[in-house]
């Protein structure tokens, strides 16, 4: 009778798996049910997470990039999506924790969920008015189940030329300013249809609460939560604005570290390691670019303190001010990582910028008329069937 097989510790084991490229875990689903249970389970997820590099989403009209960063090199892959349906010149992509975020025009009547390593999709059809435009997705984290929620507001086109046409979200509201927070569950069926029943207001000023064109493309998701970079309009303070999806209300997290910049500085919010703030902003003066950190962990329970990671002063930064398809970045080993338009030519391009040198790099520039773009950790969790 021949030896039984050897077989590892399952410490070690898991250890081993934790450590695996993405690509490989999605094949390795199949092995064994213990193995499936493992790729399923939460704190196995958060081990993988911190692990991986992060990476950039690339749309273009027709095709999703992922885009790997080894420094000096680049490597494009081709995300084949095209059996999904997307619509991918018409949406602009955030992230949701483990999935990409397609937010269409409010014409569309349309968003989705999407994880592209796993090639899969989840259409949410708004069967709401066609003024109505979706800001961002976020999920109440007090509950041991993820209970999806999509904050919004209503556009008055009568009042298109004034500042408060974006204030009125029914006919029957005149003076008051509210904004709309939409839930939604899923039927049976592949589509989330979110009807006019299930629409509930946020009554509360503007000025507590501001949502901009700007912060609707840029803002962050962070424990089911939306953040983004505000200004007060009495004080001209720059603060991080929250959307706490649990408790439904607007609220301030902190002043960003820096008081004295020019309005005409970028500033862009990003996640860093996966539980904290990032904060890049570079000088409109001298394209000096500074990296702030969170020192703790984001949550209601400690103060923000913020500290300085890293000042780059390279000499051949790019201009990020006003970029047509904005900035999106992360911070991996004392390295930033850029993605944005060229300077002249406005094709995208990856900037690698560490100490006193940055690299750049070309992304298809004869090939690419149109894109949008976003950070992004790739990782094996599937789309929710049922929200």
């Amino acid at each position: 009778m021949p030896p039984p097989q050897a077989r590892l510790p399952w410490e070690l084991e898991e250890e081993i798996l934790t450590r695996l490229p993405t690509k490989f875990l999605v094949r390795f689903r199949t092995v064994c049910k213990q193995w499936n249970s493992l790729f399923n389970d939460r704190s196995f997820i958060y081990n993988h997470l911190f692990l991986p590099r992060p990476q950039f989403i690339l749309l273009t009209k027709y095709t999703i990039y992922s885009i790997d960063i080894t420094d000096p090199t680049m490597k494009l892959l081709e995300r084949h999506t095209s059996r999904l349906g997307l619509s991918l010149h018409k949406a602009n992509i955030t992230t949701c924790d483990e999935f990409l975020f397609f937010n269409y025009h409010p014409w569309e009547e349309k968003t989705s969920l999407c994880n592209p390593w796993l090639r899969q999709v989840k259409w949410i059809k708004l069967v709401v008015d066609k003024h109505f435009d979706v800001f961002g997705l976020g999920y109440d984290n007090s509950r041991p189940e993820k209970v999806y929620k999509m904050l919004g507001y209503m556009r008055c086109p009568s009042k298109v030329q004034t500042n408060s046409y974006l204030q009125r979200v029914s006919m029957e509201v005149v003076d008051n300013v509210y904004k709309m927070l939409e839930y939604f569950r899923s039927p049976p069926e592949d589509q989330i249809n979110c009807a006019f029943q299930t629409l509930r207001f946020i009554d509360t000023p503007d000025e507590d609460m501001p949502m901009s064109e700007t912060a609707k493309s840029s803002h962050v998701s962070l424990n089911g939560n939306l953040y983004w970079i505000a200004c007060n309009r009495q004080t001209r303070e720059y603060f991080i604005q929250s959307f706490d999806f649990s408790s439904e209300i607007f609220k301030p997290v902190c002043l960003l570290p820096f008081q004295e910049s020019s309005s005409c500085d970028e500033h862009v919010l990003a996640v860093f390691k996966g539980d904290r703030f990032s904060l890049l902003m570079q000088s409109y003066l001298t394209r000096k670019i500074e990296i702030w950190v969170t020192k703790r962990k984001i949550d209601d329970t400690e103060e923000v303190v913020w500290m300085n990671l890293m000042t780059l002063t390279a000499t051949n930064l790019p201009k990020l001010f006003n970029k047509l398809y904005g900035v999106s970045y992360f911070v991996y080993d004392n390295t930033l990582v850029m993605c944005c338009g060229d300077d002249e030519s406005g094709k995208p391009c990856i900037y690698i910028v560490k100490g006193d040198t940055c690299n750049k790099i070309h992304i298809g520039a004869d090939r690419i008329t149109w894109f949008t773009h976003c950070a992004y950790v790739p990782n094996w969790t599937s789309v929710p069937l049922e929200f």
